[in-house]
């Protein structure tokens, strides 16, 4: 004869892998806060670094030295991507987070030394970069990956929004910043700032590690009283009723303690072949980096070359437009609920961006370019934040850093390649047809995206990793 605990017992639901807390583990809404903080401020002295590093470069060797020591510092970057991804998948995100910055910190203060003694030498340099390079590759798979350990799944799609809008922010005002600081204080004190940034951005992820007892309690009292009112309702039910959910339970409890050796048996081609939903959104990052860089560092700036003085002015001015579109594209889709197929509205967003580009391309004027600008820094960032969230939502925590670190390659690899290809197509025939190259690309893509069946039916809710087609 079961007793009144027992019956109550048999109904509670069991916990999934997502909403059990264990203490010390579990993150909540505190340390969503403290890893904004703490990357915000890492941000803002990363741009103290991008604008010190040539300072050094350009005054003692010249253009080619600073060439050199950016491509061993994206090669570096790339490589750490390929090391971040299995990394972020065997080990907690918030560790590799904390070790990448404790190093980060200790090469931009050796560097801070080298800088303020005149000891910098190229080859100090390049050691120097191509560890920066290591370290932030590494970093950036795990930094995507942790949101999903730190909010429930119904915030995620806010989490992921409030963290790029902060991003965006920094990048819209944090060179203005350190451009200031550069030129008043000098590379030496700017890279004493980055180092410190890295070093609250340390405190800040050692900070996350504690434990939040009075939500924790909040919880279990909810639970107690959700117990109770489930036992007062049920408990005039047969004993077939409560041998049926007890076995419920144990299938459930069974299917989510296979769920994650399967995943991680499966690896990472595994899952992209289980799941084409992430080819699509791969495809989609690599195609829209290749036009977009192409724009970004070579349509935009010899267009407006052309037809603009002074031309460094007018340049930074339609870089700031973009920047704020994207921090308000961003807040926008934060504050909005998950629409019904966000993977649909994040791809029919590329279209209108495709039109814009388009237009910037035909134009060529100040005014209209920086609205158009606008625009398309709008409609990216909010496609970005959808995009984001979904893969954030469906893949499994096993192999969530590969495919971060994929998705990342897939964008940095083809950036490079972008930007050499519309060298060589605005040398031919002039910087407008980058610009319709670009919207082509983006338009074709989208167009095939929104025809693809993964896209088509993907749902809102059901089974959390429900993206096969």
């Amino acid at each position: 004869m079961l007793n009144r605990k027992q019956i109550a017992r048999s109904f509670m639901p069991s916990p999934t892998p997502r909403s059990m807390i264990r203490p010390g583990r579990r993150l909540s809404l505190p340390p969503l806060a403290l890893l904004i903080t703490g990357q915000a401020l890492s941000g803002l002295g990363d741009r103290f670094f991008v604008v010190a590093l040539p300072a050094i470069l350009l005054q003692r060797y010249g253009t080619g030295t600073l060439a050199l020591v950016l491509t061993v510092y994206g090669a570096a970057r790339l490589a750490g991507l390929f090391l971040g991804g299995p990394f972020a998948d065997r080990f907690p995100p918030r560790q590799i987070m904390l070790t990448a910055d404790v190093a980060r910190a200790v090469v931009i203060g050796v560097l801070c030394l080298l800088a303020w003694t005149g000891r910098a030498g190229v080859w100090e340099l390049c050691a120097a970069t191509a560890l920066l390079g290591l370290a932030s590759g590494t970093f950036l798979p795990a930094n995507f990956s942790i949101i999903p350990a730190i909010v429930e799944e119904s915030r995620i799609q806010r989490a992921t929004s409030l963290n790029y809008a902060t991003t965006q922010a920094v990048a819209l005002g944090g060179p203005v910043i350190a451009g200031v600081a550069v030129a008043r204080f000098g590379a030496g004190p700017a890279l004493a700032a980055d180092a410190i940034s890295y070093l609250v951005s340390v405190v800040t992820l050692w900070l996350m590690r504690r434990p939040a007892p009075d939500a924790t309690a909040m919880r279990e009292a909810t639970a107690m009283r959700d117990a109770t009112a489930i036992r007062d309702a049920t408990a005039m039910r047969d004993a077939t009723a409560i041998r049926d959910a007890t076995a419920i339970r144990d299938a459930t409890a069974m299917r989510d303690a296979t769920a994650a050796p399967a995943a991680r048996a499966a690896g990472l081609w595994g899952v992209l072949r289980e799941r084409p939903l992430l080819k699509v959104i791969m495809t989609l990052a690599a195609v829209g980096n290749l036009g977009f860089a192409g724009v970004l560092e070579v349509g935009l700036p010899a267009l407006l070359h052309q037809t603009v003085s002074p031309f460094a002015a007018a340049y930074g001015i339609v870089l700031g437009a973009f920047g704020l579109g994207a921090l308000l594209g961003s807040l926008v889709v934060g504050a909005r609920p998950t629409p019904r197929n966000p993977v649909r509205l994040a791809v029919a967003l590329l279209l209108p961006q495709a039109v814009m580009l388009a237009a910037a391309g035909l134009t060529g004027g100040p005014a209209p370019t920086t609205l158009l600008f606008l625009g398309v820094g709008f409609t990216n960032a909010a496609a970005n934040v959808l995009l984001m969230a979904v893969v954030q939502t469906a893949v499994p925590a096993e192999v969530r850093g590969r495919v971060f670190a994929a998705l990342l390659v897939a964008s940095v690899g083809f950036f490079p390649v972008g930007a050499s290809l519309a060298g060589l197509l605005a040398s031919a025939t002039g910087p407008r047809a980058v610009f319709l190259l670009a919207a082509a690309l983006v338009a074709v893509t989208s167009l095939a995206g929104l025809m693809s069946r993964p896209v088509r039916f993907y749902p809102r809710g059901g089974e959390p990793h429900a993206l096969r087609d």
